[in-house]
């Protein structure tokens, strides 16, 4: 949990939870930006109290590149901004957004001279399928968040994605 100007922000992974990254762990780095409206129904907004985001993986797949294996990853930001109303008893509101992301992990690989990617892979008595050896996983690096109007805020999420990949790949990444 952290705290900007004023407004709490909810689902920043502590660095103490940080994953270990080695050779095996590749892994990008994604900014989310968006313009939240609130919903006409809702009052105006006065202030910003707290921002709580989570990032969800839904879905992965591996494909195959000229130079390597990407792993295209499909998820979801979930948030909620609670404020106070820009009205006399400023009463506190929430407006819950979910907007899907979509990045991929390069897995970049050695390949011999006169093969392709998928000899490789069959050479090393591996599918697609067997390339990964663990879970696509994400997590939320930073939160910026800023009101621009009275109904339309600025926000910014930093994500940090990563999986594990299967152990005979170590000797053909670059």
């Amino acid at each position: 949990m952290a705290q900007r100007d004023f407004v709490q922000i909810i689902g920043i992974t502590d660095p103490s939870e940080f994953p270990v990254i080695g050779p095996l762990n590749p892994n990008n780095e994604i900014a989310i930006q968006e313009r939240l409206t609130i919903p006409e129904a809702k009052p105006n907004v006065e202030q910003i109290i707290s921002v709580l985001v989570e990032a969800i993986v839904t879905d992965n797949r591996t494909i195959l590149t000229p130079t390597g294996v990407k792993v295209i990853v499909e998820g979801i930001l979930r948030q909620k901004v609670v404020y106070t109303a820009g009205v006399p008893e400023q009463s506190v509101h929430s407006s819950h957004y979910e907007h899907p992301f979509c990045t991929f992990i390069n897995i970049p690989l050695v390949i011999p001279a006169g093969s392709t990617v998928e000899q490789l892979l069959t050479s090393l008595g591996l599918s697609l399928k067997d390339i990964l050896a663990g879970p696509v996983n994400v997590i939320i690096e930073n939160v910026e968040v800023n009101l621009l109007d009275p109904r339309t805020i600025n926000k910014c999420v930093t994500l940090f994605v990563w999986t594990t990949l299967n152990t005979l790949l170590q000797t053909v990444l670059k």
